[in-house]
């Protein structure tokens, strides 16, 4: 992809001030398709501008949550000028701007499902062409929401504007995951009075039984191309880890053992499962072939309460999980050629069910306090967090995104 140029330097003292001698020394030469500048890799300011309010706003939070990128003020100060407007009911024109004086790079119109997602696509396609990353604002995040005494599914856009509640049945629902084409979402309900898995049909919306065998049936989570699931099954006896089609036929047991399995994630190739497992005692994660096999015990050495795991799919050498810290919950990422684990949150409250993001760099995670569940945007690299779902729809919880495509 070509980049675009850009024409900034910022003063040595607020570089040093805000990120440090190490971040500043830092520099990366960029070819950026039309001429080569000197540009810091931590942040890329940018001016945001719109005719339109509405999608004013969703630039501004947009760029401001990232970790990538800095709003600036004016062009005195930026590297982009990004000017996104509404055209029609589905399409936005998208430009981008840089130099003083002001030289447009790149010009294009974007196609999204209705307004706001193409604006939403727009945005993340600036991203594409001034860092070279992948966008995520057009994805969307499945999400259980409480509503009294019960638990539903809903699914908005990356923002918390559009979307939709998906269930209405009372009871408690849990462990939402998308399938890899957007059609589906799988979770675990209770309706039944059982632990039973449902699946979703988003073209329908319809929610139907899906496996309902004896004991219970949780975590179900489709493989990265969407032909297999992994599962948690009890029937026979202990909680171990079953692994069919995507139409959950032909289970076979890939993990058995004399402990309770939990949480399986797919490697970004499909052919392996990584889970937490009690089998040795403290809850821990283990990593295997998704046929089956030994299981191999990953030496996070970071916390005696290992769990929740999900496998970065853009890098596979890192994993995020949740971990015990006394009596509270952080998440912790794993580097497997490092064989060293590192804490990313340090959350008032607990930070828990960890979510990889497309980009690799990015991931969501349930923030939970005594009175409140929020989801919350965290830039790894930067270490930004940014809470995504307003407090006004009350507690939401247990993301799982889907990218857009």
């Amino acid at each position: 992809m070509n980049y675009l140029k850009i024409h900034t330097r910022p003063s040595f003292l607020t570089l040093l001030v805000v990120f440090g001698l190490s971040s500043v020394v830092s520099l990366a030469q960029r070819d950026l398709g039309v001429g080569e500048v000197n540009v810091r890799r931590d942040v890329i300011p940018v001016v945001v501008r719109s005719q339109d309010s509405q999608a004013l706003g969703i630039l501004k939070t947009a760029f401001s949550v990232h970790g990538r990128y800095r709003v600036a003020a004016s062009m005195q100060e930026a590297s982009f000028a990004i000017h996104v407007d509404p055209i029609g009911s589905t399409h936005s024109s998208l430009k981008i701007f840089s130099g003083i004086p002001e030289q447009l790079q790149f010009n294009t119109q974007v196609q999204g499902e209705s307004q706001r997602n193409s604006i939403l696509r727009a945005i993340d396609l600036a991203i594409r062409k001034t860092s070279g990353m992948q966008g995520f604002f057009a994805g969307q995040i499945a999400y259980v929401g409480e509503i009294g005494r019960g638990m539903e599914i809903y699914y908005r856009d990356f923002l918390f504007g559009e979307g939709k509640r998906l269930t209405s049945h009372g009871v408690e629902a849990v462990r939402p995951r998308w399938s890899p084409d957007g059609n589906y979402i799988v979770y675990t309900s209770y309706l039944s009075g059982f632990p039973n898995i449902r699946r979703i049909d988003i073209r329908g919306q319809r929610s139907e039984v899906f496996v309902s065998f004896k004991g219970t049936n949780t975590s179900a989570r489709y493989s990265p191309d969407g032909t297999r699931l992994a599962m948690v099954l009890t029937g026979p006896g202990n909680a171990d880890i079953y692994v069919g089609s995507n139409l959950a036929k032909g289970l076979k047991r890939v993990v058995n053992s004399n402990g309770l399995e939990a949480t399986p994630c797919w490697s970004g190739n499909g052919q392996e499962l990584v889970f937490a497992s009690d089998r040795n005692g403290g809850l821990a994660l283990y990593r295997g072939s998704a046929s089956g096999g030994q299981f191999r015990h990953i030496p996070t050495q970071i916390s005696g309460y290992c769990a929740e795991p999900d496998w970065n799919h853009a890098n596979t050498d890192l994993i995020a999980f949740t971990v015990g810290v006394g009596s509270q919950f952080q998440i912790a990422q794993y580097s497997f050629s490092q064989r060293k684990s590192e804490f990313l949150t340090n959350e008032r409250g607990d930070a828990i069910q960890p979510c990889w993001l497309n980009d690799g760099r990015h991931l969501l995670y349930t923030w939970r306090t005594q009175s409140s569940e929020r989801i919350v945007l965290f830039d790894t690299v930067t270490k930004k967090r940014s809470v995504l779902s307003p407090a006004s729809i009350g507690k939401v919880s247990q993301a799982s995104y889907l990218p857009a495509r």
